[in-house]
C-alpha cells in the first residue's frame, strides 16, 4: 500500500532534520548530546575546538632521523631543570634573604604530624631569636621539601635547619649549608640537639661558618623551657594519632583484617621488606606487619 500523506510529510521532516544535523556537524557546532549536557549545566564552559593532528615524520630512516634531531636537539635529563631554574629565579626575586631558614618535613595525612613538626620549628626559631638571627620557618604546602631547598638557595639563603618527624621524636635536627652545586652537595651536620640553643649555634658558627652567630653563653633555663614545651607537643601528637586505623597490606589473596590499633609516634619507620608469593599456603604471612612484635604500632 502507498504511504499516506502524513507519513510522507514525516519522512520529509526527518530528511530535513538529518541534513541540518550534518550541516551543524560540519560547521563544528556541539552535538545533541553536548547541547543536552549544557542545558543541565548552564555554567559549563563550551568545549574547545579539536586541534589538528600533528604532522607525522617523513617516512624512511633518513627523514625520521632528521626529524628526531630537529625535535629533540639539546634535550636530555637536565631539560626539566633548565626550564625550572628560570621559574625559581623569577619567584625568588624580591624575597628576603634570611640568615637561616627552617624547613619542616611532614605528611599532612598523618594526624597531628604537621602541628608537631612545624611547632618544633617555631620553637627553634624562638631559641635563636636572642642571637639576633633572621630566621624563617617555611610551612608552605605548594612545594616539596627538595623544591623548598632549591627555592631558598635561589633566594640566596645559605644556611638552613631541616626537621622531620623522626627528628621531633628524638629532639634533634639537621643543620646544613648549601653547596656550590645545589642542595645535593650541601654540607650537613646531623643529630644536633633541637632543645639546646648552644648546640645549634655552635653547629652554625663553628662547623658551617656562619660568622654572624655571636658567642652566647649557655642558658639552661631557656633550654629546659624548650625541652618542656617539646615534651608537651609530643604528648599532644600522641593523642592526635591515637585510634588511627593501621594500614592494610596489599596482597592478591583475601585480606586479613588487622583491626584498629594505636600508632606509636615514637617508633621509627620500619625498613623491613615483606615478600609475597611461593608455595606457602599459610595466610598468616600476609599479616606479617601485625604478627611481629617488633613492628606493632609502627608507622608505614
Amino acid at each position: 500500500a502507498a504511504p499516506s500523506a502524513d507519513e510522507l510529510a514525516r519522512r520529509e521532516r526527518q530528511r530535513a532534520a538529518q541534513a541540518e544535523a550534518r550541516r551543524r556537524q560540519a560547521s563544528g557546532a556541539p552535538t545533541k548530546k553536548e547541547r543536552k549536557k549544557r542545558k543541565k549545566q548552564p555554567d559549563a564552559a563550551a568545549p574547545s575546538p579539536k586541534r589538528a593532528a600533528a604532522p607525522a615524520p617523513k617516512q624512511g630512516s633518513e627523514g625520521a632521523a632528521k626529524w628526531r634531531q630537529k625535535e629533540f636537539k639539546g634535550k636530555g635529563r637536565n631539560e626539566f631543570r633548565k626550564a625550572r631554574d628560570p621559574e625559581l629565579e623569577e619567584e625568588a626575586k624580591g624575597r628576603t634573604q634570611h640568615d637561616v631558614v627552617i624547613v619542616p618535613i611532614f605528611w599532612r595525612n598523618r594526624p597531628g604530624e604537621e602541628d608537631a613538626v612545624v611547632g618544633e620549628g617555631e620553637r627553634i626559631k624562638r631559641l635563636l631569636a636572642q642571637a639576633k638571627l633572621d630566621v624563617w620557618v617555611d610551612r608552605t604546602h605548594k612545594k616539596s621539601p627538595g623544591q623548598k631547598l632549591a627555592f631558598w638557595e635561589a633566594v640566596g639563603v645559605g644556611w638552613r635547619i631541616e626537621l622531620g618527624p623522626d627528628d621531633v621524636r628524638g629532639k634533634r635536627c639537621v643543620v646544613s649549608k648549601a653547596g656550590s652545586d645545589g642542595f645535593a652537595s650541601a654540607v650537613k651536620v646531623r643529630d644536633v640537639s633541637s632543645v639546646r640553643r648552644g648546640d645549634v649555634l655552635r653547629a652554625l658558627r663553628d662547623r658551617l661558618g656562619l660568622a654572624k652567630v655571636p658567642a652566647l653563653d649557655e642558658d639552661p633555663a631557656l633550654d629546659a623551657e624548650h625541652d618542656k614545651e617539646a615534651d608537651a607537643a609530643l604528648r599532644k601528637w600522641r593523642e592526635a594519632a591515637r585510634g588511627e586505623e593501621a594500614p592494610r597490606l596489599a596482597a592478591t589473596r583475601p585480606k586479613v583484617s588487622l583491626g584498629k590499633k594505636r600508632i606509636n609516634v615514637d617508633a621509627k619507620s620500619s625498613s623491613k621488606k615483606i615478600t609475597f608469593g611461593g608455595d606457602d599456603d599459610d595466610d598468616d604471612i600476609y599479616a606479617a606487619a601485625g604478627a611481629d612484635d617488633d613492628s606493632s604500632g609502627e608507622e608505614s
